[in-house]
């Protein structure tokens, strides 16, 4: 069973368990502006603020689930076509995966679904160096400025990115590298420190197949960690 269908799973047992199938329930899913994802921080060079990413928002009777995704859709699905949902693109995984977190957290299995906003991302980042411990080398999968500059101050550390705007350039003295690097860069560091994002665009198998330590970071990944039983990083999440 891929992980994909390991999640389906999950919430078809959840669903029966908690008898949520065949209720008048819609899993409503939109995009939100920058600032209602993450309010009005002081720095402006987040993704989510340069348009290179949206934020995926699904709502399950009143609770929310959220999705970092470069692909989206608006969509409304009754719970049943939620667990059935094809798999096959960035849009339709981001929907599922916002719906799992809002479904999880309606049903307290899961917490921190909803992004931080304003000021929380670099206090956040103040907070990382004790969740990463005490290692030297530390590979940041998805350019994050500001947690890039925390660790850029504490580690070695090197950056894989997807945007292209970014490969190529240097942020805090670091050079941001392809995703051809990948493999060379695992092998080269002690922790990887991955976009938890990677649900959505399915480069998370890279990870999972590796024998490194990994922890992931964000609200995408709130509910697909705890069944997986990943290592979370989301200090100042909702």
């Amino acid at each position: 069973m891929n992980l994909y269908e390991e999640l389906r799973e999950a919430l078809r047992e959840e669903v029966k368990k908690h008898n949520l199938s065949g209720q008048n329930i819609s899993i409503r899913c939109k995009a939100l502006s920058a600032e209602e994802a993450i309010g009005n921080p002081d720095h402006d060079d987040y993704p989510i603020i340069k348009g290179k990413e949206v934020m995926v928002e699904a709502v399950f009777k009143e609770t929310k689930g959220q999705a970092f995704t470069d692909e989206f859709e608006n969509a409304d699905y009754t719970i049943e076509e939620l667990t059935d949902i094809e798999l096959n693109s960035n849009k339709k995984r981001a929907s599922f995966i916002a719906g799992l977190n809002a479904v999880f957290r309606y049903l307290n299995l899961c917490d921190k679904t909803i992004h931080c906003k304003d000021n929380e991302p670099k206090e956040c980042a103040t907070n990382l160096p004790r969740a990463i411990g005490a290692v030297n080398n530390v590979l940041l999968v998805g350019y994050q400025p500001r947690f890039l500059e925390m660790l850029a101050t504490n580690y070695n550390i090197r950056v894989v990115d997807m945007d292209q705007d970014n490969i190529g350039t240097n942020k805090f003295d670091t050079a941001i590298e392809p995703p051809e690097m990948i493999d060379d860069a695992i092998k080269w560091c002690e922790l990887i420190f991955a976009t938890g994002s990677s649900i959505v665009n399915g480069t998370i198998i890279n990870f999972l197949k590796q024998y490194k330590p990994v922890l992931f970071y964000g609200v995408t990944i709130s509910a697909a960690a705890n069944i997986l039983k990943l290592n979370q990083y989301c200090h100042c999440g909702h």
